[in-house]
């Protein structure tokens, strides 16, 4: 099998990257930070090509966020000048709070200089925030009322440094809302349609790091966007005539059905029946 070029992931895959319990990249040196920081960080502008912007599971994607996201914070929370926003990319996630929001600053951590631009034209009062390979975040402490990380962590190396300054700049009774793949997202000794690092983690892993940087779960991860949906709807009935709530309906229910299998490395058949992602909505304490 041969391996794609370019990667910082490691072509040995140990007992402990197999169960979950270890993230490659969490205890990288700074050259290797800097090397997967350098592979990462304009792939996606350069593989998608605005197809996020178009693509029926991507919109679906976004009502997930609605639904088990944004809602929440109209919910509960009281006050919304300051929001966090990791790896927004064009900003497509957040346009709709941002109208609904108009007097919430948005911050935007994006590593692509190419994103930078078209944030900046499509938020024009908005601040950028550019990544350090270290996980170091500029700004200060305790000034963002909530932070949205959707589908994002899975792509940078120190997760967990990431986590605990994402807790050193929320405000006491923040919110934090992470989507994340909870899988190896592949083999990725060989090709694959993915950014050279991407790799997702274990449920266990980020309840445990969002733990120790100062945050509670405020209500159990949720198991969402089952993948085998996207490949079967988009090959018989078209995911742009199915309306989002049904579909919502059919996913949560087999999300849920499916999550007792849930592997972090799925080599077999079997173990592919089992969550694609989960949905994540934690307090800082």
């Amino acid at each position: 099998m041969s391996r794609p070029q370019s990667t910082s992931l490691p072509a040995k895959i140990t007992p402990e990257i197999r169960d979950g319990s270890h993230l490659v990249g969490d205890d990288f040196t700074a050259a290797q930070l800097q090397c997967w920081f350098s592979e990462e960080q304009e792939a996606f502008f350069e593989g998608d090509s605005g197809n996020s912007e178009e693509d029926p599971w991507y919109a679906y994607m976004r009502y997930v966020n609605r639904v088990l996201g944004f809602s929440a914070v109209k919910e509960k929370m009281t006050q919304a000048d300051n929001m966090l926003v990791l790896g927004p990319g064009s900003g497509k996630e957040v346009e709709e709070f941002a109208v609904e929001h108009p007097d919430c600053r948005l911050h935007f951590l994006e590593a692509s200089e190419n994103f930078q631009r078209i944030l900046k034209e499509r938020f024009p009062s908005s601040r950028i925030v550019v990544p350090q390979f270290s996980g170091d975040i500029a700004l200060a402490d305790n000034t963002q009322n909530f932070v949205c990380a959707f589908s994002v962590l899975h792509h940078i190396p120190n997760v967990s440094k990431v986590i605990n300054e994402i807790g050193r700049v929320m405000r006491q009774g923040g919110l934090l809302m992470v989507r994340e793949p909870c899988s190896s997202m592949g083999d990725w000794r060989g090709p694959r349609s993915a950014t050279p690092n991407e790799r997702g983690i274990s449920r266990a892993l980020i309840n445990h790091f969002a733990e120790r940087a100062g945050f509670e779960l405020e209500r159990a991860p949720t198991p969402i966007l089952l993948e085998p949906l996207n490949k079967i709807f988009k090959k018989s009935l078209g995911l742009k005539v199915i309306p989002h709530p049904a579909l919502y309906a059919v996913d949560r229910v087999l999300s849920r059905i499916l999550s007792f299998n849930d592997y972090y490395w799925r080599d077999t058949f079997y173990k592919k029946l089992g969550p694609s992602s989960y949905f994540y909505l934690f307090r800082k304490i």
